[in-house]
């Protein structure tokens, strides 16, 4: 589902600024890296720690420098960004979520 989802946004976007074949062979790559880890949980959370923190530097390091510095060019981003997908988030479960799978009832072993 997440590599749809990648591809969906680098096919709905005019103007490519970046190798897209090149993005979608890290995605496939980070995505089977991740299946590799499925049932480990502190792996998955190490995997999900370090997206996180490349998307923050790349956010404050390169994209944020490089925003537009005219009203006009910010505009046609900002209409970029709400035509083509929105902002790019990172979403964080809650505690709560969490613990719902501790009110699962275990499975009983056979």
């Amino acid at each position: 589902m997440a590599q749809t989802e990648i591809q969906s946004q680098n096919q709905s976007q005019p103007r490519q600024t970046a190798n897209l074949s090149e993005l979608d062979a890290i995605s496939a790559r980070l995505w089977q890296i991740a299946q590799d880890q499925q049932s480990d949980a502190a792996s998955l959370l190490q995997i999900l720690r370090v997206i996180e923190v490349i998307h923050k530097r790349i956010r404050d390091d390169l994209f944020q420098p490089a925003l537009p510095t005219s009203r006009h060019e910010l505009f046609n981003l900002l209409r970029d960004i709400e035509t083509n997908g929105g902002w790019p988030h990172i979403y964080r479960m809650k505690i709560n979520e969490i613990c719902r799978y501790l009110e699962q009832p275990e499975e009983l072993e056979q």
